[in-house]
């Protein structure tokens, strides 16, 4: 769970308080958010003082494995059609993000960037011989019990997204992760996640 940071008991009576008590990530499911929000849209060329809302919806998963892989998958897509994507380390969704992430105390940082395996053959070529740009997404959550969730949800602290060009030049972006537009993730269990065995592992 903490990895080589597990350290000792010095603050815990026991192995079973320290999993319960100390702030860590659960690994049989995925952690979920919703972000809503209203834009306004451009006028009607036919009418120009009707001026159109868009009502915007979609959900942001995480999927963390024990070694330090975790997925990232951003969908307008209900959890119902989300969730059996990132049940395994397989991508299999053109907008999912791979990564890894490092857990230290309450703070979980992750470094993301998109996966080229869905590339197109003619985006790749033209990637190639152009100044084309590289992101890096880095993150940062706060393991944070809510009521009966023991860290059951993860609160935004650092969002910023760092792009290379071919070139050389690099440019940081950070972002504020306060409002509406950075709900924290809720976690939620999925069974098909969790493996079951009838008898001792050999």
């Amino acid at each position: 769970v903490w990895g080589v940071n597990c350290g000792g008991l010095s603050e815990y009576k026991s192995w079973r308080e320290m999993f319960i008590l100390r702030p860590r990530l659960h690994f049989n499911g995925c952690y979920i958010s919703k972000t809503t929000y209203v834009r306004s849209g451009e006028n009607s060329f036919q009418d120009q003082f009707y001026r159109p809302w868009h009502f915007v919806q979609y959900f942001r998963y995480l999927r963390f494995f024990p070694e330090g892989l975790v997925l990232m998958l951003t969908s307008t897509e209900e959890p119902t059609s989300c969730l059996g994507q990132l049940k395994t380390r397989q991508m299999r969704h053109p907008a999912m993000m791979v990564g890894h992430y490092r857990l230290c105390e309450n703070r979980v940082t992750l470094v993301m960037q998109k996966q080229e395996a869905f590339m197109s053959q003619k985006y790749a070529r033209s990637r190639k011989n152009n100044n084309t740009q590289e992101q890096t997404f880095h993150l940062e959550f706060e393991i944070v019990t809510y009521r009966s969730k023991t860290h059951g949800q993860l609160r935004w602290r650092c969002y910023s997204v760092f792009t290379k060009s071919r070139n050389g030049h690099g440019t940081s972006t950070a972002f504020e992760v306060v409002g509406s537009r950075f709900p924290p993730l809720w976690f939620s269990r999925v069974k098909s996640y969790t493996a079951e065995a009838d008898y001792p592992l050999m």
